[in-house]
C-alpha cells in the first residue's frame, strides 16, 4: 500500500470519528435539528474532498502524459 493511500485511509477514519462526536455532541447540547445541520455539512465537504481529490489526479495525469509526448 502506497503512504498516500495510507494517509487517505487515516484522514478517512479520524474525520469520521470527529464527525460521529460532533454529531453526538450536538444532540446532547443543541438538539436534532443541529445534528441534521452537522451531518449535512460533513457530508458536504467529504464530498468536496473527494472531487477535489479526482480533480487533482486528473491534472497529474495529464502533465505526465504531455511531457511522455514531448520526449
Amino acid at each position: 500500500m502506497e503512504r498516500n493511500q495510507a494517509q487517505v485511509i487515516v484522514v478517512s477514519l479520524s474525520s469520521t470519528l470527529v464527525a460521529i462526536s460532533i454529531g453526538y455532541l450536538g444532540v446532547l447540547i443543541f438538539g436534532r435539528n443541529t445534528m441534521y445541520t452537522i451531518a449535512t455539512a460533513m457530508l458536504g465537504l467529504g464530498t468536496g474532498g473527494c472531487i477535489g481529490q479526482v480533480l487533482v489526479e486528473k491534472r497529474q495525469q495529464r502533465v505526465v502524459q504531455t511531457q511522455s509526448k514531448q520526449r
